[in-house]
């Protein structure tokens, strides 16, 4: 290489080639072949309102006739066509201001930090800030011109906030600055992204704060400033985390003296090592995804004094609704960082391993919706909250049998994906999320199957025999794991039986829920069978049996 820019420019082609690639190819495909399937179908995204004229055209077409699932399809269409270009627009921004943070996945510590080679090149911080700040900035301007000038972008309003260049260029701006000033506090820096990210998806819904001079502007600045003294301090090694006071280690010290402390049992000591190592990051991130956007709203009803639209607010509650599902569902399927050596040499066997984490992804499960619970407390300063919760027409022992049911499916993330990911292999760990993409496509298929009368009321016949089916097939793995289990030494005798208990009064809980919601609103006809196969179906019993058996190839493999 024979400069320092070259050398940044070949760094960020090498790591990231074929992504931008994809970039390129996305805004090639939708200024080319875009317009030319539009024409197609009658479509113009030129239009004053487009949303109106893909209406007409669908009503149209179903006053033509024709099969109910290629109706479907052409309403899928027709939504890709009017939100496509929008969404991939959104996205591949968002990208390029993440490539040029530079950041990177350290093998040791398995956190995103900046790569310390580059302050080994024979350059100043000033041109290494300036470089990576002005190129990204020229990235921004020069891919935003690219879709809004040789793209034809519909008329959407909910998108047109996104056209303002200022407003991309802030982000990358803030996104550089909170990612090197604060390398390293991981979890408040993860936090602060968070919060960005979501003021920004959140400008339309206020777009004549974010168009105000007095915003933008300050905001670019102090990122810059931020993304310059913290690369600064990063490279010399400052204000990276600080330590705790001397007289605070000393007294703790004394305090360990005196009484040390020390764990029951070795049941005990895993439960708090699984806790640190595996729930307690599931909290925080639940923490800091549910408290941050709540601030950001506490504060804009502080300032600028008016409250929350309805709908925004039913949507942000259903947003806050989603968190903890959504984290659990993220970490169960991820397979562990390590499962160093010293775990796997501890007196315990694989069933007692499993049956820690099953206590603390409870533990974290309760936990994360104490969050949500305590954000819901705050709504009614941000807007009509009382007003939402009468809208959805539940009464209030309704409220207390879908919030429990709600517990249970976050826990319920957890077991069902633990066998896989502790497998140590990983195809096997790859098994849950090629699961929940037949889960989803199977949920699609259902909606095209109800607009088949005869086909649905024919499957709605068949379905309490496949359900009863299916439990039988699950009670009899079960029987097949627990005995594995069991010969194999991998789980006591007393853990299963405990296992067993819980799962017992887990699923009478469920199916007394069950009941207590069919007092409230009666079921349909031979509803209630169904929904309690699906209750016994949902509560895992044969993957807790399998999962001693997967750690265990993973600890002697």
């Amino acid at each position: 290489m024979h400069t320092p820019a070259v050398a940044l420019a070949w760094e960020l082609w090498r790591r990231h080639r074929l992504r931008l690639i994809a970039v390129i190819g996305l805004v090639l495909g939708f200024a080319l072949i875009y317009p030319i399937v539009c024409a197609s179908v009658g479509f113009n995204p030129a239009g004053q309102d487009p949303l109106d004229g893909i209406v007409k055209i669908i009503g149209l077409q179903q006053r033509q006739g024709g099969p109910t699932a290629i109706a479907v399809f052409e309403i899928f269409f027709f939504i890709f066509l009017l939100s496509g270009p929008w969404l991939a627009m959104i996205l591949s921004l968002l990208f390029v201001a993440w490539i040029f943070t530079f950041v990177e996945l350290d093998p040791k510590t398995r956190a995103l930090t900046f790569p310390g080679r580059l302050f080994t090149l024979p350059i100043s911080t000033s041109f290494l800030s300036w470089s990576l700040m002005l190129s990204g900035i020229a990235s921004i301007i020069v891919l935003h011109g690219c879709w809004t000038y040789f793209v034809r972008l519909p008329h959407v309003e909910v998108f047109e906030t996104y056209r303002s260049c200022l407003g991309w260029v802030t982000m990358l701006a803030l996104a550089q600055g909170i990612v090197w000033a604060l390398d390293g506090w991981p979890n408040a820096r993860m936090m602060l992204v968070v919060a960005v990210l979501f003021c920004f998806l959140f400008a339309p819904a206020q777009h004549q704060i974010f168009q105000s001079p007095w915003v933008l502007p300050p905001l670019l600045v102090l990122g810059i400033a931020l993304a310059r003294i913290g690369l600064q301090k990063m490279r010399h090694g400052q204000w990276q985390g600080w330590a705790a006071p001397m007289v605070l280690v000393a007294r703790r010290t004394e305090a360990e003296k005196r009484s040390p402390g020390r764990f029951a049992s070795p049941a005990q000591a895993q439960l708090w090592f699984e806790w640190r190592r595996f729930s307690r990051p599931m909290c925080l991130y639940a923490a800091g995804l549910i408290f941050a956007p709540v601030a950001i709203l506490l504060c804009m009803r502080v300032v600028f004094g008016r409250p929350l639209q309805q709908h925004d607010l039913a949507a942000f509650v259903c947003y806050l609704i989603g968190v903890p599902i959504f984290v659990h569902f993220i970490f169960g399927i991820s397979p562990f960082k390590t499962d160093l050596s010293f775990l796997m040499n501890r007196p315990l066997t694989s069933g007692e391993f499993m049956m820690q984490r099953l206590k603390v992804s409870a533990i974290s499960a309760v936990v994360s919706w104490g969050f949500v619970l305590a954000a819901l407390c705050i709504m009614p300063l941000i807007g009509n909250f009382f007003g939402v919760v009468r809208s959805a027409s539940v009464p209030l022992m309704g409220w207390g049998v879908i919030a429990t049911g709600l517990i249970f499916l976050t826990w319920r993330f957890i077991p069902v994906s633990l066998g896989f990911v502790s497998s140590g292999n990983r195809r096997i760990a790859e098994i849950p999320s090629w699961i929940f993409l037949a889960v989803s496509l199977g949920g699609i298929f259902q909606t095209v199957l109800m607009h088949d009368e005869a086909v649905w009321n024919s499957l709605c016949r068949l379905l309490p025999y496949l359900l009863t089916g299916l439990v039988a097939l699950k009670l009899l793995l079960a029987v097949v794991t627990f005995h594995l289990s069991l010969k194999r030494r991998l789980l006591s005798r007393s853990a299963l039986a405990g296992y067993l208990l819980v799962w017992f009064l887990i699923v009478a809980v469920l199916l007394a829920l069950l009941e207590v919601m069919a007092s409230i609103r009666p079921l349909e006809r031979g509803a209630f069978f169904p929904l309690a196969m699906g209750i016994v179906l949902l509560v895992p019993l044969a993957r807790i049996g399998f999962c001693p058996i997967a750690l265990s190839w993973n600890r002697h493999s």
